[in-house]
């Protein structure tokens, strides 16, 4: 049954583990921006390992999203952004856990809704199982559009609130903005 709060708060020490270098939140980085920043051509990476990346984006950005307390609407139709800020499981890790705050759909501009949603949507249905013919494969651009969103809920919720900087396993925080 979902709570509103995690079961066990976690120590310092544990939330410290979250920023290491190769810590979780790294760990996911990475995944949410190497297809964005490696897979256009001038980068030269192969066919095989963009499909690796751009699976790994689709499930960073909805881990993320989770993680700042978005969700989406199932209702038929286009899927709608809501704000869903459950632990649905005992060990599940919130933003707020760590220090941040949730997101609220005040915090995301209403073309960007959509874009969230629709990206969170994919993740959902295309990471999970096959699909066919259906309306929500649109593909990378939506995919690369929701990306520097995420990244700005993160840094404005977490990052910035704990005077930390991001990381991922391939560039150095300090150039992140910069290369995108």
């Amino acid at each position: 049954m979902p709570t509103m709060n995690r079961a066990k708060p976690l120590s310092d020490a544990e939330k410290r583990e979250f920023f290491e270098p190769h810590g979780h939140l790294a760990y996911r980085y990475t995944m949410l921006w190497t297809h964005k920043l490696r897979f256009p051509k001038h980068h030269g990476i192969e066919h095989c390992h963009a499909i690796c990346a751009f699976e790994a984006s689709l499930v960073a950005c909805r881990v993320f999203m989770e993680f700042l307390g978005l969700g989406i609407d199932r209702r038929p139709g286009k899927p709608i952004l809501c704000e869903r800020q459950e632990y649905s499981k005992p060990d599940d890790v919130k933003v707020k856990d760590l220090g941040g705050s949730f997101v609220t759909l005040l915090d995301v501009g209403g073309d960007k809704r959509d874009v969230l949603a629709e990206v969170y949507h994919l993740a959902d249905k295309a990471s999970a199982h096959f699909t066919y013919g259906a309306s929500f494969m649109e593909g990378e651009g939506v995919v690369h559009a929701a990306i520097p969103e995420i990244d700005r809920l993160l840094r404005k919720n977490l990052y910035d609130v704990l005077g930390e900087l991001p990381r991922g396993h391939w560039f150095d925080p300090q150039l992140a903005s910069v290369s995108r």
